[in-house]
């Protein structure tokens, strides 16, 4: 066989990553590892504080946080939104570092006896989460009770790769930006997995009403949810005083209103009426509107800086 001597031999996705990649990810690690070497308190307090710092330095996600923060509780100060910003971004900073040592979180985990039925049997689920708290816990903590506990992730392959900390704690991560990630999750649905994903970022899939403000939501785990038949469940976690983190578990019930024609026959056989089966868009509202619920109780917890509300 004759070869080409212009024919070069297809790059791995190792040798795709770039020196200064490899170099940044081995900094990362020694970082990480330095880390891990202080007690919980002193490592909570160290990452918040450069939390803080960075948002101090970041112009416009400041201001982004600050009018975000605003506009959701106008009842806020100018004084009492900026703090809240950088409460809330030192507290999200500890929440992304937390995934790099899985392995020491064991949270605590509440839920109804509904919902721990669901957890418990194995059939799988539909999990809609936030950025609040530790970002990684409710993935953690369904591993706790199923074999199959996925979610999606973000986080570049020259640092996932190396470190592996989802796998140590048996959680199957698909990368988000992969052309394939839906299918790749309904298929996960298929082999009845729990499948957690973050739902409170902006998306132009289908409309919301946030704080009172109209915007659009990413609608993957409703349709996930409506193609596989799984139970949609909703769940967060937060984080205690002492770093401990509570995550949080219940069913999300959605149901569409009867059709005008349906209740005119509902009082005519005066028989129930059916109810179709609820839209995405319903199924998203629903979420959206806990979200809020829940948003409001922890609003030091949530992230703030990101374009929620675009016009």
């Amino acid at each position: 066989m004759t070869v080409n001597k212009f024919d070069k031999p297809a790059e791995t996705a190792r040798e795709r990553i770039s020196f200064n990649q490899r170099s940044l990810g081995k900094l990362l690690n020694l970082l990480i590892a330095g880390l891990t070497k202080l007690n919980r308190i002193s490592r909570q307090k160290l990452v918040k504080n450069i939390g803080k710092t960075i948002l101090y330095f970041a112009k416009k996600t400041k201001t982004r946080a600050i009018k975000n923060i605003s506009n959701a509780m106008p009842e806020l100060s100018i004084k009492e939104a900026t703090d809240l910003a950088f409460d809330a971004y030192g507290n999200c900073a500890y929440g992304v570092a937390e995934s790099f040592w899985l392995t020491e979180i064991d949270p605590d985990i509440f839920c109804d006896e509904d919902t721990l039925q669901i957890l418990q049997s194995g059939q799988g689920a539909c999990i809609a989460t936030m950025h609040l708290g530790c970002y990684e816990a409710v993935p953690l903590a369904v591993a706790k009770f199923a074999n199959k506990s996925v979610t999606l992730t973000n986080i570049p392959q020259f640092l996932a790769e190396p470190m592996d900390f989802y796998s140590a704690v048996n959680i199957t991560a698909i990368n988000k930006n992969a052309s394939n990630a839906f299918s790749e999750l309904l298929k996960e649905a298929g082999s009845n997995a729990y499948i957690s994903l973050h739902c409170d970022l902006y998306a132009n899939q289908t409309k919301v009403t946030f704080f009172n403000q109209e915007t659009k939501a990413p609608a993957g785990i409703a349709l996930l949810a409506k193609m596989s038949k799984k139970p949609l469940l909703l769940a967060y976690a937060i984080y205690q005083g002492d770093g401990q983190v509570q995550v949080f578990f219940e069913t999300l019930y959605v149901q569409s209103n009867p059709t005008e024609n349906e209740t005119s026959k509902h009082c005519q056989k005066q028989s129930i009426a059916q109810v179709t089966e609820p839209s995405v868009e319903q199924i998203m509202s629903k979420i959206y509107l806990r979200f809020e619920q829940i948003i409001r109780q922890y609003p030091n917890q949530w992230y703030w800086s990101y374009k929620r509300w675009k016009n």
